[in-house]
């Protein structure tokens, strides 16, 4: 979760689907970079096209993920998993200036 402080006290900062979602289109981010950790805690990520990407997919998860190709997490019969990003993670990568790329956990 992101904080800001405020009077010498750490606030949580909370993010809907929706202001994330504009975000992306006001900062013109061109790549998300959908961030997350196997089972052994190796990290991993896939990244898609901003374009396509919108709230729903915060809300329902993304259809991106063949689990049989990671560790631990499950069997080529029952590989098909969802990404669900986290609003709260939204972070743009400050050296991806090129390609202007944002990540979400």
């Amino acid at each position: 979760m992101p904080y800001k402080v405020s009077h010498g006290k750490a606030l949580e900062v909370t993010y809907s689907p929706y202001e994330v979602f504009a975000r992306i289109q006001h900062e013109e981010i061109q790549f998300i970079d959908l961030q997350f950790t196997g089972l052994t805690g190796r990290f991993h990520h896939t990244t898609i096209s901003a374009n396509t990407f919108t709230p729903e997919h915060m809300r329902d998860g993304l259809p991106k993920l063949d689990g049989s190709s990671i560790i631990g997490f499950a069997s080529i019969n029952d590989s098909d998993l969802l990404l669900k990003p986290d609003p709260n993670t939204f972070e743009i990568i400050p050296w991806m200036t090129e390609n202007k790329t944002a990540r979400l956990l």
